[in-house]
């Protein structure tokens, strides 16, 4: 019997993400989908032979396109054309979840790439945004929870029955990134690039130019600590996303422009970044289990980050790193201007997070507990 996959995204970046995920399925022979707003990374999906279906569904509430988003994905799942519909992000998981399980998709599986609240959030709000967890997974057979605080929090807010979530992390390829990626004379070569000088101290963050990823406190808190130090500098490489209501505009980018800050845009050469830089710093106000962190822990620099679930489950101060408190530019600041001053410390704190990537973040190893939990699944309903 061929398996039927269908991944659900709210954009097409999930499909480079999901690839390490459906090369084993597709050697199985496996069929399988992606259904999300269709961009650049359609072709690398066809390539692999999986064909992308098109989601008018948008991040942001749009009563338009969520109706015909709604209708997409109701004349994709319905009359037993999937066997597995795997979810992701919040509003598409929201609605995808209870559409794939009301046209009776045999299994239906969601992954948390971040929550929209904590057990922190004030409870009026954390009540309503766990209310529509624990509709959206009433019928789910398993939530994966890619960091600890996810996990907690889904079961202690009631949202989801702990027997249906499973902890698998997160993890990313540790061939393409390690400390010898680069050699010292491309580093060299990179940083010249940049136009960043030899004596200056360069933090690296990477993501979506949005608020909730911390950049006007990591901008801000940049300046000041270039004021009082002018070998502090600071690069930032990512998409400005439009769909997003607290996306960065021009004027916000330009501000930082002038106050020294490298605006790189989309890369595709993030290992010679890693490795240009001195320390990578996310200060994200909440993450599921940050690649940007184990990308550079894999590079062997050290890490900056916010006080923020995801981001303290891979910075542990002071073994590895340094912690702020979130939306607290004065705090980065001095964080930035500590790293810059002690470069001991900085390669110390470098090698301590290549050992522990070796160990704690190999892709590989996610990929295995999510393919497992697929085959429970089959062999619970039969379908294996």
């Amino acid at each position: 019997m061929t398996i039927r996959l269908a991944h659900v995204w709210s954009h097409d970046v999930g499909i480079p993400a999901s690839i390490p995920f459906c090369l084993p399925l597709l050697d199985r022979g496996w069929q399988v989908t992606f259904i999300c707003p269709v961009g650049e990374n359609a072709p690398l999906a066809d390539r692999h032979g999986m064909p992308v279906l098109p989601l008018a569904l948008r991040r942001k509430l749009h009563p338009a396109s969520d109706l015909a988003g709604a209708v997409q994905l109701v004349r994709y799942f319905a009359g037993g054309k999937v066997d597995i519909v795997h979810t992701h992000n919040i509003k598409v998981g929201h609605m995808a979840r209870v559409l794939a399980y009301a046209t009776r998709v045999p299994i239906v599986v969601h992954t948390l790439h971040g929550l929209a609240y904590s057990l922190d959030t004030p409870r009026l709000r954390r009540a309503g945004h766990t209310l529509l967890e624990r509709m959206a997974s009433l019928r789910v057979d398993a939530v994966l929870a890619q960091s600890d605080e996810d996990q907690r929090t889904v079961i202690e807010s009631g949202a989801v029955p702990a027997a249906r979530v499973v902890l698998v992390g997160n993890g990313i390829d540790l061939g393409r990134y390690r400390p010898d990626a680069v050699t010292d004379e491309e580093r060299r070569k990179t940083r010249a690039e940049l136009g960043v000088a030899g004596d200056e101290v360069l933090f690296l963050s990477a993501g979506r130019l949005v608020r909730e990823k911390g950049f006007d406190e990591l901008f801000r808190g940049a300046e000041i600590a270039r004021r009082a130090d002018r070998r502090v500098r600071l690069a930032v490489a990512g998409d400005i996303d439009a769909e997003k209501a607290d996306a960065l505009g021009p004027a916000a980018l330009e501000a930082a422009r002038r106050a020294g800050v490298l605006i790189l845009g989309r890369r595709a050469d993030m290992p010679r970044l890693y490795a240009a830089a001195d320390a990578i710093a996310l200060v994200s106000w909440r993450e599921g289990r940050p690649r940007v962190l184990m990308e550079g822990a894999a590079m062997a620099r050290p890490l900056l980050a916010s006080d923020a679930r995801g981001c303290r489950e891979l910075v542990n101060p002071p073994r590895n790193g340094l912690l702020v408190p979130v939306r607290d530019e004065g705090a980065i600041a001095r964080a930035m201007l500590a790293m810059t001053a002690d470069p001991e410390r900085r390669a110390a704190w470098g090698a301590e997070n290549a050992r522990e990537a070796r160990e704690r973040y190999d892709l590989g190893a996610v990929v295995a507990r999510v393919l497992a939990v697929y085959d429970r699944l089959l062999r619970e309903k039969g379908l294996a």
